[in-house]
């Protein structure tokens, strides 16, 4: 039967007990070597929202998924607070936290082999921003809604009220934004990496053009892509609980036996 671990460790970038689940497949061993894969939340949530019913409940999906593959994965659900997942001016150092300090401890405390990276919203941006800023660390990253806007489609709730992009004069910087946008990092190295992507063409928070000006210069960048774009859905959990299942399915079939 598998498990799931809530536990915290004591981040010297955060400044804080940083909480994190930890799944666990069935018959799992500290004797064997397992693959990775990080989950990336999206804004005003946290690590538990994969593991909530009425959002998304990863763990029966993944219990299956495994049975039927018969590839045994650890998944860690992070806990992105509202950082973007990088290391902000001014606030919290989330990227630095995630590759300096929570990757180094999974591998000390777990027999670990390939780590893959995946989110939904801004866990979207997250990974594949990861993803391809640190290609030799991950392979695989799975995206669903991403995050990824156009200067031109950032919603105006979002420019008044989160500071990851900020400078030392407002707590949202375009010039912050551009620099740090994931695929200001392609190049040549990260064209290995491969990417699932799935939005909904009703997506009223992050426009599907956004998301599709994105996947185009992945395409230009020559990176292995699956993409898919669903007539039905939104920004939300009903459409999230369906489309990660799709998600979780693509990461693990890619993941070596």
């Amino acid at each position: 039967m598998s498990e799931i671990l809530t536990t915290t460790f004591y981040s010297s970038y955060l400044k804080l007990d940083w909480n994190y689940d930890l799944y666990l497949p069935d018959g799992f061993s500290t004797n064997k070597k397992y693959n990775l894969i990080l989950m990336f939340h999206g804004l005003y949530g946290n690590h538990t929202n994969f593991l909530d019913r009425n959002r998304i409940d990863s763990q029966p999906i993944l219990d299956q998924l495994i049975e039927k593959t018969n590839k045994p994965v650890l998944v860690a659900f992070v806990d992105g607070f509202n950082s973007f997942y990088i290391d902000s001016l001014i606030g919290m150092k989330m990227e630095s936290a995630i590759i300096d300090e929570l990757i180094p401890y999974l591998r000390g405390q777990y027999n670990l082999s390939q780590i893959s990276i995946g989110g939904i919203s801004m866990g979207g941006y997250g990974a594949s921003r990861l993803a391809l800023k640190y290609p030799e660390q991950f392979r695989d990253a799975m995206l669903i809604s991403p995050a990824v806007w156009q200067i031109n489609d950032v919603p105006d709730v979002i420019y008044k009220s989160i500071h990851a992009f900020q400078d030392n004069k407002e707590n949202w910087n375009n010039d912050v934004y551009r620099k740090l946008f994931p695929t200001s990092y392609l190049s040549q190295e990260n064209r290995k990496v491969n990417f699932f992507i799935e939005s909904s063409q009703l997506d009223e928070i992050v426009p599907i053009n956004s998301v599709n000006r994105f996947i185009n210069q992945l395409k230009k960048n020559n990176n292995n892509l699956v993409v898919t774009e669903d007539e039905y859905g939104g920004h939300n959990w009903n459409y999230w609980q369906k489309a990660i299942k799709q998600g979780y399915g693509w990461l693990i079939n890619n993941l070596p036996a």
